[in-house]
């Protein structure tokens, strides 16, 4: 929309945009669509980086508390087996195993 004035009266006149302007914005779309779809992905993959890190320092907590524990009943009989069972895989002499056949 141009307005025009003349020495007396203001007329508006209605001018339509060049192809170049609406291809021009086009372009600006769907290039902001893009940018716009990648940045998702890209915030995914940092998300699930981050959960996958939450995980591992969850289960490396868990296996410093168990050490803990073993490493508390070091001087106790019942210490010392249960690192023989689950560090050592040692088992009870008295104890029958049976694996079944593969």
């Amino acid at each position: 929309m141009i307005f025009r004035k003349n020495d007396t009266e203001i007329q508006v006149v209605n001018k339509r945009s060049s192809r170049l302007t609406v291809i021009v914005i086009c372009v600006a779309v769907v290039l902001s669509i893009l940018a716009l779809l990648v940045l998702h992905a890209v915030t995914q993959d940092w998300e699930a980086q981050a959960d996958a890190w939450r995980n591992e320092a969850q289960n490396q907590e868990q296996q410093k508390t168990r050490w803990e524990e073993l490493l508390g009943n070091l001087g106790s009989l019942d210490g010392i087996k249960d690192i023989a069972e689950s560090i050592l895989g040692l088992t009870d002499p008295n104890t029958v195993i049976i694996q079944p056949e593969n």
